[in-house]
């Protein structure tokens, strides 16, 4: 395509960005709404990235970064359909109050500097003859996820000459930098759980980049969903052996309970517009912002704890495959987490009687191990649900007023529960 052709190329031309999300202005931020305009979008890639032969047949935001005033993010998949395969192009749009957009895409991501290495084949094979001590025949790369800015978990396959030696496959973890001495002390807290925990095969620390065995299994809210999980009192066992730690402040990062109320707060008070979901918004933080500000870390915890972080392996043992967060927090905020967690499936995933049930289960069994009444662990439930509805507009979901409107219904639900 000329340059005369690209000047003369008609919006219509460019797919609708999907799917279409509608949000305030922000004052702070003028640029926010052009993060949604697909024209806007397609142009800001081409004048990074240049020109590709054929417009993508879909233009998809995928995450969505924000704090009202100050910096907002979104990602992008752009998708081309080639026979039978789809290709797609992942990007991201940046903006900070006061500077220039940044645009980049994948692997080249500025806040997650090993992830070019760690995503080519090539220097993922001197990376791994450095850093995990083996040195395969060759190497295949995969990607499993990726958020810009955030994170990337790639899959390392490394097969030797030798069919004897047979394969090895590896989850890696790219992060920022400044993350993977968190990661590391969570992984050393983590092993004194009734856990299975993949061992840390290598860390490359200026890179961000952490290798870790693959676990086989099927995950507890898969097997929740068909009837087939593990009982509670088996998560609260594996977790007791946590919790007894001594509880050392300066040994992991603690939960930051307080912040995390404060920003959920914030965008929400942003985002909202209707006078139910104002109002229902002002009813759960109110009742929520004592706990907020006075709660301190009373033991060792594993600070986001759910059904879909653990796996039951083929031979039936418990594994944990997150464990970043671990450190100073709440075991009766573990249980309230996955509790919320189930009740948000029970409301908007499939199987709802079987999330349903087996979080009345959860609750009983957690109940009689701490022999306390119900209160605490409602209060601490609600506080998960409030941070679980800002999912869907993190997420970009098409109805994201609705789903986060009904999810502060529900933690208010939770609230009058506990009088």
């Amino acid at each position: 395509m000329s340059r005369q052709e690209e000047a003369q190329v008609s919006p219509r031309s460019i797919p609708p960005l999907e799917p279409e999300v509608t949000l305030p202005a922000d004052d702070g931020l003028p640029g926010l709404l052009q993060l949604f305009d697909s024209h806007w979008v397609w142009q800001t890639f081409c004048e990074h990235f240049g020109h590709p032969e054929e417009f993508p047949q879909r233009i998809i935001g995928l995450q969505f970064s924000y704090r009202p005033g100050m910096r907002a993010l979104v990602s992008y998949a752009a998708e081309w359909q080639r026979e039978r395969w789809v290709v797609d192009d992942q990007f991201a749009i940046e903006q900070i109050a006061g500077r220039p957009n940044r645009v980049f895409r994948y692997p080249d991501d500025p806040y997650l500097p090993g992830l070019r290495l760690a995503g080519d084949a090539a220097s993922a094979h001197e990376l791994l003859a450095k850093y995990v001590a083996a040195s395969p025949h060759r190497i295949r790369v995969e990607a499993v996820r990726y958020r810009p800015a955030t994170r990337a978990v790639l899959r390392h396959i490394a097969i030797w000459r030798q069919a004897r030696l047979g394969s090895l496959t590896c989850f890696v973890r790219v992060m920022p930098p400044r993350r993977v001495d968190r990661l590391v002390a969570a992984a050393e807290l983590a092993e004194s759980s009734g856990f299975k925990i993949p061992p840390l095969l290598g860390v490359w620390a200026g890179g961000g980049v952490v290798w870790m065995p693959a676990v086989p299994g099927e995950t507890v809210r898969d097997l929740i969903r068909r009837g087939a999980a593990p009982g509670p009192q088996a998560l609260l066992d594996a977790l007791s052996r946590l919790w007894s730690l001594r509880l050392e402040p300066e040994r992991g990062h603690p939960l930051d309970l307080q912040g995390g109320f404060e920003m959920t707060e914030r965008l929400l008070s942003h985002l909202l517009e209707t006078e139910e979901a104002r109002s229902l918004l002002s009813n759960v933080t109110d009742a929520l912002r004592s706990f907020a500000q006075t709660w301190q870390p009373s033991a060792v915890a594993h600070n986001d704890f759910y059904d879909d972080q653990m796996l039951v392996t083929p031979d039936g043992q418990l594994a944990l495959v997150d464990f970043e967060e671990i450190g100073p927090g709440d075991p009766l905020l573990d249980v309230a987490n996955m509790s919320a967690h189930l009740r948000w499936m029970a409301r908007f995933g499939n199987a709802p009687e079987a999330y349903d049930s087996y979080r009345r289960n959860l609750r009983s069994a957690a109940l009689a191990h701490f022999g306390c009444d119900g209160r605490a662990l409602d209060l601490r439930e609600a506080y998960a649900i409030f941070r679980l509805s800002a999912g869907p507009v993190r997420q970009l979901r098409r109805n994201w007023a609705k789903k986060t409107t009904e999810g502060l219904a529900l933690a208010s639900q939770v609230l009058q529960e506990t009088h």
